[in-house]
């Protein structure tokens, strides 16, 4: 008996050990583990959070069309916030999460917070300040305060759980073909001068020429150049500022009805004109009286109406230079208004108004807003360089300038030399007109940007066009110089269709057609832009640069390279920009 009461002590002792064990010891460490777990499944959904924060604040950022950078990153932090908001922790919902001003933040319980930084991916991944271009991935911090479901037990409060999770925009290589044509500038606005010298009074006589066609005939030459001259679908070579080609006004009499003062043979007009040949004539007069096609269609000179307008009003800069009329513009194109001795020396003076001066820096002043008034080609530019400035702000991309007119550029520095006025009138000088080619680099961070861009502003309207050459290098350029990893596309602007062929075909259809093959076979996309200045060059433009016909001796180039490249016809320059943008948005779906 004694024996049994023992063992019976002894087997309840052992009860209540285990008891006191599984209170004290097991049911701790049980439920420590059960947090631990927890723990790790809140740090999982929490990184999915992090996760679609990320890829959707990179997706956003690379098809952006914003050119500020510290906007564009405000919008995509915006959407990294917005969608963390759309996720739940461990049955929280993260629809009250606020962006934490440190990674180090610490939220209260059952709420979260996150902290977005941008990070130069090459410079090790550092980050870098809001809005600078260089932060091209998305790093976003979450943190979540998890309180333990048995924390009273515990003795824990609130555990703070952190994850990262880093979003890039995608890597692409882009060439831009860059048409500057001599038909670039054909809806410049300008006026046709006759200035010529009238013995009777002494004093210079500026006459806007007239058409002998037009509606009604005799109307003057004064608006766009295209309407004026009224040339091929192809457009003009005449154009607005040098080099400007005149005598191309005298190469069709059934076409055009006006013609430059220096050709020789010219329906009556005479060499010389504009020279200093004529006796008794200030330097650079038409003399009047002349034999045959008469004054009235025979001109000297060609002026940009700076001010935007078909019919020049006048326009004064803010810094004071006075362009009163088209005499004021013709002298001071012509640089007699640099200084006295010019300004006597060409009797500027007795045909100007009185208040016209001479003083240095008219003739800059001229060409400067000229330029700015060549149409569609500045048009174009302001255009490119919103592409590039979006594809630079929003994605990690690398880019060549391919300018081509004749040929494709072959350096930074590579151009065609053309006389300034005509090769009829060689005392004028010359001028080289840039095509620049800015290769492509695969450095690490060299862009090549600031480039591309410095290098189109100079580009002036040249000669032909040579689009299987532009291509062609283009692709040449994608397949040797372009990052590993990195999508590849081309993009070709022009305003018109091959007229001149080499390097694959003297053929310009087929040279640019064979151009294409090659972006195929390397896996480029091609993206072409068809500036339609007139209806008649709508189909030869679709022809050859549309995404519908791959055959490849028949078909559009855009088709033919195939890889997912568009065809885009714009059909005023105002739409420029915005078809720039949208090819933008399309490369970014071609790198996703």
């Amino acid at each position: 008996m004694f024996r049994n009461a023992l063992r019976t002590k002894s087997g309840q002792t052992m009860i209540v050990l285990g008891l006191v064990i599984s209170v004290f010891l097991l049911l701790p460490i049980g439920l420590f583990g059960f947090e631990v777990n927890r723990m790790e499944i809140a740090r999982q959904q929490l990184r999915v959070a992090c996760d679609a924060a990320s890829l959707a604040a990179a997706a956003t950022l690379a098809s952006s069309d914003i050119l500020d950078p510290a906007e564009a990153q405000t919008k995509a932090i915006e959407t990294a916030l917005t969608t963390f908001q759309q996720n739940a922790v461990v049955g929280t919902r993260l629809s009250e999460t606020v962006i934490a001003a440190t990674g180090d933040d610490v939220p209260t319980a059952n709420q979260a917070l996150i902290f977005l930084e941008f990070l130069d991916p090459h410079n090790d991944n550092s980050p870098v300040s809001l809005g600078d271009p260089k932060g091209k991935i998305i790093r976003v911090n979450g943190i979540f305060g998890l309180e333990p479901a048995f924390g009273k037990f515990l003795g824990l409060t609130s555990v703070p759980v952190r994850t990262t999770s880093s979003g890039g925009v995608p890597m692409l290589d882009v060439a831009l073909c860059f048409d500057v044509s001599a038909s670039i500038d054909d809806q410049t606005p300008v006026t046709f001068v006759r200035r010529r010298w009238n013995p009777t009074t002494g004093r210079i006589v500026y006459n806007t020429a007239s058409t002998a066609s037009g509606s009604p005939a005799g109307t003057l030459a004064q608006g766009k150049i295209f309407d004026i001259l009224g040339p091929p679908p192809t457009g003009s070579s005449v154009d607005g500022i040098f080099p400007q080609h005149l005598s191309s006004t005298n190469s069709s009499q059934s076409t055009y009805d006006l013609y430059f003062s220096e050709v020789s043979g010219a329906s009556g007009s005479a060499v010389g004109l504009r020279g200093t040949t004529n006796a008794g004539s200030p330097p650079g007069n038409c003399p009047p009286g002349k034999a045959g096609i008469g004054n009235s269609r025979t001109f000297t000179d060609l002026v940009v109406n700076i001010d935007g307008k078909n019919q020049f009003a006048g326009l004064t800069t803010s810094d004071g230079y006075s362009f009163p009329d088209t005499a004021t513009l013709v002298e001071a194109a012509r640089g007699n208004l640099e200084n006295n001795t010019v300004f006597s020396n060409s009797k500027a003076g007795t045909g100007l108004p009185v208040n016209i001066q001479p003083r240095a820096g008219y003739q800059a002043t001229y060409f400067k807003l000229a330029s700015a008034n060549e149409h569609p080609l500045q048009d174009a530019k302001d255009a490119s360089e919103v592409f590039f400035t979006i594809m630079n702000t929003n994605t990690d991309a690398h880019f060549s300038l391919v300018g081509f007119s004749n040929t494709a550029g072959t350096s930074a520095t590579s151009y065609d030399t053309e006389y300034n006025v005509d090769s009829s009138y060689t005392k004028a000088g010359q001028i080289n007109c840039p095509v620049p080619l800015i290769t492509l680099d695969a450095t690490k961070g060299v862009t090549k940007f600031d480039e591309v861009v410095a290098a189109m502003a100079p580009t002036v309207p040249v000669s032909g066009t040579n689009i299987g050459d532009a291509v062609n290098t283009a692709v040449n350029q994608l397949k040797t110089r372009s990052r590993s990893g990195a999508k590849k596309a081309i993009v070709v602007f022009t305003d018109g269709q091959p007229t001149s062929g080499g390097p694959l075909n003297d053929d310009p259809w087929t040279n640019a057609r064979k151009a294409a093959v090659n972006a195929k076979n390397a896996g480029i996309a091609i993206y072409t832009i068809g500036l339609a200045q007139t209806p008649a060059i709508i189909p030869g433009e679709t022809a050859i640069l549309n995404d519908t016909n791959p055959n490849q001796s028949t078909g559009g180039i855009a088709a033919i390279a195939g890889n997912g490249g568009k065809f885009f016809l714009v059909t005023r320059v105002e739409d420029l920009r915005l078809t720039f943008e949208n090819i933008a948005r399309q490369l970014v779906q071609l790198v996703k």
